[in-house]
Parts: C-alpha cells; sequence; structure tokens
C-alpha cells in the first residue's frame, strides 16, 4: 500500500512540475490559448486522481478509485488498542437460535458454474472426459482444491488419523503402512493436501506463552508443514497466530485463512507485549515476528475484535518468504474461485425479537464480503460489499461472469430468504427478497445461470431461479416434498442429486394456546429433481434410509461424498437405526436401535433411479475413495478394501 501511494504521490509531483515549467511559456500565449493549455492540464490532472495513470511501457495500471477502496491501516498501536475496544464494547454475544423459531439446520449444498458436470444423456451416468483410476475430493469450484483428511494419488493413501499422517502403499494387493510422520502434542492436524511432489499438512496448535501471566498460558496458532512427498522431509513451517478457518490449493499456490481473538490480547497485564499478532517462517528464522500495528488493516465499516490473517505462498518458489496480510475484521466462511477469494462474515447487532421465555435474542442482520484477487501465491484487496441475512455456508457463494451471487437468511419470528447478485466491485445489481417467509434456507446450488435454493420448515421448497439478466433474479418453478434436501450435487445440466432427511409433520398447540405445526426427522433421504422444465421441477425418484436417528456426515459436510462419474456409483458414510417404531404419546416418531454402521454405495442413473449395490460394514467410516477396481474405507482404527463390483472384503489393516 506504502508503495502504491508512493507511485501516485509521485504522478501528481510530476504533473505540477509540468505545469510550473510551462508556466513562462503560457505568458507568451494569448488568452485563448491559456484557456486551452489551462484546461488541458486541468483535465489530465483530473483524470489522473480520479481514475489514475496507465503506463503501457511497464504494463502498470494505477487507479485512484482501487485506492480510495484500500482497507484503512493503523497509524500506531495506541490506535489499534482503542479501536479493539471499541468492537468489543458495541459487539453483542450470538446466542444459538430463538426457541420460536426451530431451524436445527444442516449444512448446504454445491454451488458453482465452474463445477458444472456435462454428461451425455444416456442411461447410465458416465463422464465423458478420460477415466481416472482414482476418486479425488469432492470439491466446490473445478480446479480450487479443498483440504482433506485423506488424499490420494492412486499408489498411496494419504490419511490423518490420531493426530498423525498416515502414508499407504496400494499398489499391491496388500495394504502396506508405508510411512507415519508423527506430530508434536500440541498438535491437532486437520487438513491436508498432496501433489506431485509436496504434502501440506494443516494444524491447529496450543503453545506455551512464556510472557503469559494471570493465567493465561497458551496462545493459538496454525502450522502449515511442508514435507516432500518421496523423503518425507520437512521442508518448511509457517505458524501464524489465531485459529484455522479454511485454506485452498490453485496449483502451486496455498491460501490459508486463520482468525484469531484480538480482544483477548488487551486483558492480559501487560497490553503492549501482546496486541500485536505474530508469525514465523522457516524460511525467514525460527523465531517468532510481530506483525507491526502499521501493517494491520481494518474494514471501518466492520466492528469486529478479530484478526483475520490470509496467509498464502507458492510451492514452486519455496524458498520465498510467505505473504502475510493481517486485518482487524474476521471472517466466516469463504468462496474461492480461480481469480478471486471472498471472505464472508456476518455481522450482529442488538434486536427486539424476544423467544417465549421473554428472553431477548440477537439475531444476524447483515452479511459483509470481502473480495481479494488471487494470483501466483499473492492476494490484493479489490472491494467489500455488504447483503442483508446470514449466509449458510461457502456454498451459499458463487461467482459466475465476474459478478458474485450470495443466498442468504434474515431470521427473527418471520425469517425470510434472500439471493443477491453483486458486480466485480462487489455493488449490489439484483436482488430477490422475500423469499419463502418463516422458513430458512437448507442448501443452494448455482449452475450457470440457474439457482437451486432449498428452503425448509416443515416441507421442502424447491426453487428454481432464473439469473440470465443478474439485475432481475425472479423464481421460475418451485416443487413441494416431505424432508429437506441440505446437499444438491448436479447431474448434467437437466438433473439434481438431493442428499438430506426425510420428515414426518405434527401438530401441537403453543404456548399461546394456538395449533402450529412442526416437523421431525425420520431418516436419511435422497432424491433425484428432474429440472429440465424450469418451470415445473419434478422429484424423479427418491429412497429413503434408515428411521429416526439416522446419521451421515454428508449431511454437513460434502467432502463425505464419493461421487464417481466413471463407474456411475455415489458413496457415503453412514450410521443407520431401525425404522417403524412407533410414536410417543406426543405423536412424536420414536428413535430406533442402530443396525448399521459404515459406507452405503449405490448405482445411480437417470432411466433405473437409485440402487443399492451393497453395504460396506466398518464402523466410524469417515471416508470412502475408488482407487481403480477397489473401494476403500477408512476410520480412525481401520483401513479396508472391497471389490468395486461384488462390494465384498478383499482386505484390512488396522491404524495405529
Amino acid at each position: 500500500m506504502k508503495k502504491y501511494n508512493q507511485r501516485v504521490e509521485n504522478i501528481i509531483q510530476k504533473n505540477e512540475e509540468i505545469k510550473k515549467q510551462h508556466k513562462q511559456k503560457m505568458k507568451s500565449y494569448g488568452l485563448l490559448g491559456i484557456t486551452v493549455f489551462m484546461f488541458v492540464i486541468i483535465v489530465s490532472h483530473q483524470f489522473i486522481l480520479n481514475f489514475g495513470l496507465k503506463q503501457n511501457n511497464n504494463n502498470i495500471v494505477i487507479l485512484q478509485e482501487e485506492q480510495a477502496n484500500q482497507p484503512l491501516k493503523f497509524k500506531s498501536k495506541e490506535e489499534l488498542i482503542s479501536k479493539i475496544k471499541k468492537s468489543n464494547n458495541n459487539r453483542v454475544i450470538l446466542f444459538e437460535e430463538s426457541l420460536t423459531n426451530d431451524f436445527s439446520g444442516a449444512i448446504g449444498s454445491m454451488n458453482s458454474a465452474d463445477n458444472m458436470i456435462s454428461m451425455p444423456q444416456d442411461t447410465q451416468i458416465k463422464a465423458e472426459s478420460t477415466e481416472k483410476t482414482h476418486t479425488d475430493t469432492n470439491i466446490q469450484v473445478q480446479g480450487v482444491d479443498e483440504a482433506d483428511i485423506v488424499k490420494t494419488n492412486g499408489s498411496y493413501i494419504y490419511y490423518i488419523a490420531n493426530r498423525k499422517l498416515n502414508v499407504f502403499d496400494i499398489t499391491t494387493n496388500e495394504i502396506i503402512l508405508k510411512e507415519k510422520i508423527e506430530f508434536d502434542k500440541q498438535d491437532n492436524i486437520i487438513e491436508m493436501y498432496i501433489d506431485e511432489n509436496n504434502i501440506i499438512v494443516l494444524s491447529n496448535c496450543s503453545k506455551k506463552d512464556t510472557k503469559a501471566k494471570n493465567g493465561y498460558t497458551y496462545n493459538n496458532f496454525v502450522k502449515i508443514y511442508v514435507y516432500d512427498i518421496n523423503t518425507f522431509n520437512l521442508i518448511r513451517e509457517i505458524e501464524t497466530e489465531g485459529n484455522y478457518l479454511s485454506s485452498r490449493k490453485i496449483g502451486n499456490d496455498i491460501y490459508v485463512i486463520s482468525n484469531k481473538n484480538a480482544y483477548s490480547y488487551i486483558l492480559k497485564e501487560n497490553v503492549d507485549e501482546y496486541v500485536l499478532p505474530q508469525y514465523k517462517d522457516s524460511i525467514i528464522s525460527n523465531e517468532y515476528v510481530e506483525i507491526q500495528a502499521t501493517d494491520i488493516a481494518y474494514f471501518d465499516d466492520t466492528e469486529n475484535s478479530t484478526y483475520m490473517m490470509i496467509t498464502s505462498f507458492s510451492l514452486d518458489k519455496i524458498n520465498e518468504k510467505a505473504n502475510i496480510e493481517t486485518y482487524l475484521g474476521a471472517g466466516n466462511e469463504i468462496y474461492v474461485s480461480k481469480n478471486s477469494l471472498y471472505v464472508a462474515n456476518v455481522e450482529y447487532t442488538r434486536n427486539s425479537v424476544k423467544d417465549m421465555l421473554g428472553v431477548y435474542y440477537t439475531i444476524p442482520q447483515t452479511t459483509s464480503i470481502h473480495k481479494f484477487k488471487i494470483d501466483d501465491g499473492k492476494i490484493n484487496y479489490v472491494a467489500t460489499g455488504k447483503v442483508d441475512g446470514a449466509l449458510l455456508n461457502q456454498f451459499s457463494m458463487d461467482e459466475y461472469e465476474n459478478n458474485f451471487r450470495i443466498t442468504t437468511t434474515t431470521n427473527g419470528e418471520n425469517s425470510e430468504n434472500n439471493l443477491y447478485v453483486l458486480d466485480s466491485n462487489m455493488n449490489t445489481i439484483g436482488k430477490l427478497t422475500g423469499l419463502a417467509k418463516g422458513e430458512r434456507i437448507y442448501s443452494t446450488r448455482f449452475m450457470g445461470d440457474k439457482a437451486y435454493v432449498v428452503t425448509y420448515k416443515t416441507v421442502d421448497p424447491l426453487f428454481v431461479i432464473d439469473l440470465s439478466n443478474p439485475a432481475n433474479p425472479y423464481v421460475l418453478g418451485e416443487l413441494k416434498i416431505p424432508g429437506y434436501s441440505s446437499y444438491l450435487h448436479p447431474i448434467g445440466e437437466n438433473y439434481l442429486l438431493g442428499f438430506g432427511e426425510d420428515t414426518v409433520e405434527r401438530t401441537y398447540t403453543n404456548w399461546d394456546g394456538n395449533e402450529s405445526v412442526t416437523a421431525y426427522a425420520n431418516g436419511l433421504k435422497m432424491a433425484i429433481f428432474d429440472v429440465t422444465d424450469y418451470n415445473n421441477p419434478k422429484e424423479l425418484y427418491s429412497v429413503k434410509i434408515g428411521g429416526r436417528g439416522s446419521y451421515s456426515e454428508l449431511l454437513y459436510n460434502h467432502k463425505a461424498l464419493l461421487f464417481d462419474l466413471n463407474e456411475g456409483i455415489i458413496a457415503f458414510p453412514v450410521s443407520l437405526y431401525t425404522e417403524n417404531n412407533g410414536y410417543d404419546l406426543s405423536g412424536i416418531p420414536k428413535y430406533g436401535t442402530q443396525e448399521f454402521a459404515g459406507a452405503l454405495v449405490y448405482d445411480i442413473s437417470i432411466e433405473k433411479g437409485i440402487n443399492l449395490r451393497g453395504k460396506i460394514q466398518h464402523e466410524y467410516a469417515q471416508r470412502i475413495i475408488r482407487v481403480e477396481d477397489k473401494l476403500y474405507t477408512l476410520s480412525q482404527q481401520l483401513i479396508k478394501t472391497s471389490d468395486l463390483k461384488t462390494i465384498e472384503e478383499l482386505n484390512k489393516l488396522n491404524i495405529k
């Protein structure tokens, strides 16, 4: 920013010098000449101030408008402390949900035009691209990798279990533990990436604070480990103070976002020793470095006392120091395209809504979205937009044709749902508000110029929304069915796979003596939706799975899904409970007893529907992946191999 400001100042200064150099010459010109010349100078000067100067020789484009949009930076540590105190005084603790709103939601969907699946319209769901020998992590945007607890390159499986990174050789019929990388006891290993040359491991870590007094003995850090994938030697470590939020890998570039509560610093005995966040990059040194207050930016319209640190670096430039950008103003969710990073922050304010007990609750009012340009392991702030309501998760966001789209729910006694379209400068250019009042969004899926939104309270309306004119989104069609879909996955351009829970409705008398309708989960559910006719979406097939109490991580985590286009199968881990267990005296369905724990494998086609290929018994299974003609299920205790066609067990190995 300093260099940027200096360049603009230099341009303006040179412009002033030019005017001075011509001042004497202008005396010899007539009034008309003087007027014309001054007009040119004033216009050019104003052009520089307002729009900047483009220098084609070195491809530098300087925009004064862009400078004005940049977040402000603190002038001193004292100003930083004052801002933190002010932000904390204005902050209100968020209560979970008002009792008047029974929105025990699950996590949602996948949204990206970049990740659209194009397949031939035949009976089987097959990929048009060359068949892969193994499946990858189910991601949101094609070309933007997401970290997970398991990865494979077809020859080895890399799996985080028991706070260790286990590397299994699967090149033979046996499963062989090739390597086990152990970490410090303070490390809570979260996720990882792999590529041809590296293993990147991400961890939350608590470290003893030697300066701490008054009982504050630990600080939290996010650690990034980079290993050589062939030798397993540690190449590099990066640590930033805070807790891990999320990350992405695009080619050789890694982006990691973390948050740290800044207010906790000023509660310590010596504020000056704690207020500045720290980082360590082994490429520079093994000592922690404080980020100076003058290098910390803040979003002026946000009252937020939490630091957000964005760490980025390139694996092909492993000896270059990491880029660490620090902001006062945290994020809740991120969305990443190949060129942009969006960090969304739900802001909470006081509200007069109260629950049935008369307790006043705070509800989310607005969501701020900070846009950053990302390229070659570096980030640059672009702009901030703001919309009403709160987003559900990362899948509520999408980028398409330089526009940003987001769905939100405005909570409260009379909730409603919204869709907003923002341009490349994060200005709202279109919106659809007031959708499905009294309900909330459970999933969203953006596919090109269409959006599919599931809202829920007692039934599941699937809305088809037209976005072909970004300035005027509108509902094309609607489908209402029992239950809800918390996850939507495209099958070509005309079909959607929905995964969620089946529900039953029950009428009850509320505290006011009036009758109300509520719904109870009564097992898992999968469905295929036909959206060929946008105005009349249809449920083509549906399958109920298990009874009340049945559960799958897929309800809230899309990475738990194996969606294999080459084989025309889907698979996911489940814990199933018995069905048809009757009802209690209040008419609520009873929980059953557990009857199965493992993974389910389904054949899926548009003509034949959803058909169970087989069950893999594997208690506490977390993931299922395919490598060639085998399926691998993984839990913290066991890795098991099953035949892809017959689903029969082939081999297994205990994990210690």
